[in-house]
C-alpha cells in the first residue's frame, strides 16, 4: 500500500500535501477530533480517487461531481468499499462511464487552452440560466431558486461564462448563536452556497474567482459584513480553495449521520424538504443513514467588513444539525 501510495502521488502535478496533512490542518484549525481509522480510510480513498481521475480524463468538468460520489459511496458502504476490490472497481468503472460526457473538447485547441482571461466582468444572471448548469456540473446536483446568482464572463469573442456562484441569505438557525456571540445580525451575512467553474477555453482557479466575487460584493452590497461557506471533508473537500481565498474557520457543524436515498447522498436541505412533502411515505421508507459516522462539516468565513480586532476575537464555534426524529431513529453506527 505504501509503494502504491507513493506512486499515485508522484504522478499528480503540483502535489503538495498528503490527505493526512490536510486533515491535520483542518482538525487543528477547527478544533475537532478525527479518528486514526478515518485518516487511514481517507488516505486509501485518495488512491481510489486517483484511479477514478485517470479514467475521467483531463478537462472533465464533471470530475468533481464524480469524485464526490466516490467519497459518498464510502460513507454509504463503509470500510467494505476499501477492502472489497471488486466493489471499488465496479464503482470506479460505473462513475467513469456515467460522467465521461463531461470531458470538454474544443475543435481549436491552442496554447491558451485553460488560460485565465485577461479581462473579466461579474454580473447577475438568471436562475433559469445558472441552475441547469449547477444541476449538470455541481456535486450537489441542484441549484437554488431563492438566491442571487453571479457569473463571471471572459474576454473571448462570445464573452462566454467562465464561472458562476450562488449567494444565499443566512438561514442556519442551528448556528445562530455563533453570530450572536459576534454581535453580527444574520441579515449582514451572505452564504456562498454554490461555486462552479464552467467548460471553456478560458479558466480561472476557484480561489481567484472567489477573490473577485468578494470585491464585487464589497462594492455592490454595502451592508454585508461577512461571507460564509460550507466545506464537507467527508466528500474529500478539505477547504484548500477557501483557504487560498483567505477564508477563515468560523464553526463546525456536527451530523450524527449522512442521509442516503436509494444509495444516493441527500443533502440536509433536500432531506428537510422530503419530510415536509405530503405523500412522501414511500420515499421515507427508502431513506437510510450512512454506515460511517461523519466528520463535522466546516463553515468558513471571509471578513468583508470586520476589523482586524474583531477577527482576532472570533473563536471557532460549534453547532449540530438535527434531523427529524423519525429519521434519527434509523441511525446505525459502523
Amino acid at each position: 500500500m505504501q509503494a502504491a501510495d507513493v506512486e499515485w502521488k508522484s504522478k499528480i502535478k503540483f502535489f503538495k500535501k498528503s490527505t493526512t496533512e490536510k486533515l491535520q490542518e483542518i482538525r487543528s484549525s477547527f478544533q475537532f477530533a478525527i479518528t486514526e481509522d478515518m485518516v487511514n480510510d481517507h488516505e486509501r480513498l485518495g488512491l481510489l480517487r486517483w484511479k477514478l481521475q485517470e479514467r475521467l480524463g483531463t478537462n472533465n468538468y464533471c470530475a468533481t461531481k464524480a469524485l464526490t460520489k466516490l467519497y459518498f459511496a464510502y460513507l454509504n458502504y463503509g470500510p467494505i468499499l476499501l477492502n472489497d476490490e471488486s466493489l471499488s472497481s465496479k464503482i470506479i468503472v460505473d462513475l467513469a462511464e456515467q460522467f465521461q460526457h463531461g470531458v470538454f473538447r474544443c475543435a481549436d485547441l491552442t496554447a491558451d487552452m485553460n488560460s485565465a482571461p485577461a479581462r473579466t466582468r461579474i454580473a447577475a444572471i438568471d436562475p433559469a440560466i445558472v441552475n441547469p448548469l449547477m444541476s449538470e456540473y455541481h456535486f450537489l446536483g441542484y441549484g437554488r431558486n431563492d438566491s442571487l446568482h453571479l457569473g463571471m464572463y471572459g474576454n473571448d469573442r462570445d464573452e462566454s461564462l467562465v464561472a458562476a456562484a450562488t449567494l444565499s441569505r443566512w438561514d442556519l438557525d442551528h448556528a445562530a448563536h455563533v453570530l450572536k456571540a459576534l454581535n453580527i445580525d444574520p441579515s449582514d451575512v451572505l452564504v456562498l452556497s454554490r461555486l462552479l467553474s464552467l467548460p471553456g477555453t478560458q479558466k480561472l482557479t476557484l480561489s481567484q474567482f472567489i477573490a473577485q466575487l468578494n470585491t464585487w460584493i464589497r462594492r455592490n452590497m454595502r451592508t454585508t459584513k461577512m461571507i460564509v461557506t460550507y466545506c464537507n471533508p467527508n466528500a474529500g473537500h478539505y477547504g484548500t480553495v477557501y483557504r487560498g481565498a483567505n477564508f477563515r474557520p468560523l464553526c463546525t457543524e456536527e451530523h450524527a449521520f449522512i442521509p442516503f436515498l436509494d444509495d444516493e447522498y441527500l443533502s440536509p436541505r433536500k432531506c428537510k424538504e422530503l419530510f415536509q412533502q405530503q405523500d412522501s411515505s414511500e420515499s421515507l421508507r427508502r431513506l437510510r443513514p450512512s454506515t460511517v459516522a461523519p466528520m463535522p462539516l466546516l463553515i468558513y468565513y471571509y471578513p468583508l467588513r470586520l476589523t482586524n480586532e474583531e477577527c482576532k476575537n472570533i473563536q471557532v464555534g460549534h453547532c449540530s444539525h438535527r434531523y427529524p426524529a423519525e429519521f434519527a431513529a434509523l441511525r446505525r453506527v459502523a
